[in-house]
């Protein structure tokens, strides 16, 4: 998670992890420090799989569109950031680099009725084809046969959204 996503009521990063309780951690962003993100995901025994977009890809051959049998024991690691932030700690993280990345084909997407267009209206100026955290990571399940918890994921988010669109409710 970048550090600027931490004090942000739009984001959707941390309500992933109220949703998936342990199977998901937060790990903060430190350019300068990256050792402590890597650490921390060593501890889960096996290299992760970066779920990044292909077109910011450093090395197109370590990116795949489809899920790749061999990484069923894998962790997800999803950037929580802004696209220009993204882009940027990827670019600054040769670990990131060097992971393999699984880029979801957006063509499936309108095949998913609840994923037909994004509808993430928190932040404004974002690229239109862009998506929250927590609808990435419901594409992604939707993707590897958890649709019922990713239609709840989606549920949560659209409560989300519309009580952080409520002028009535103060932060």
């Amino acid at each position: 998670m970048h550090p600027n996503e931490a004090n942000k009521r739009s984001n959707s990063g941390f309500h992933v992890k109220r949703l998936l309780g342990e199977n998901a951690s937060v790990i903060p962003w430190q350019r300068t420090q990256q050792q402590n993100m890597e650490a921390s995901c060593a501890s889960l025994g096996k290299p992760p799989v970066l779920l990044f977009p292909e077109n910011f890809v450093s090395d197109e051959a370590a990116c795949y569109e489809e899920y790749q049998a061999s990484w069923q024991s894998r962790p997800l690691l999803i950037i929580d950031a802004t696209w220009q932030q993204a882009r940027k700690m990827y670019r600054q993280s040769e670990w990131l680099q060097s992971l393999d990345v699984w880029s979801l084909p957006m063509a499936k997407r309108d095949e998913i009725s609840r994923l037909s267009g994004f509808d993430y209206q928190l932040r404004k100026n974002q690229q239109s084809t862009g998506c929250s955290t927590i609808e990435t990571v419901a594409f992604a399940m939707h993707l590897l046969g958890e649709s019922e918890t990713a239609d709840q994921m989606l549920d949560y988010f659209d409560l989300f959204q519309k009580d952080s669109n409520d002028p009535s409710q103060t932060s």
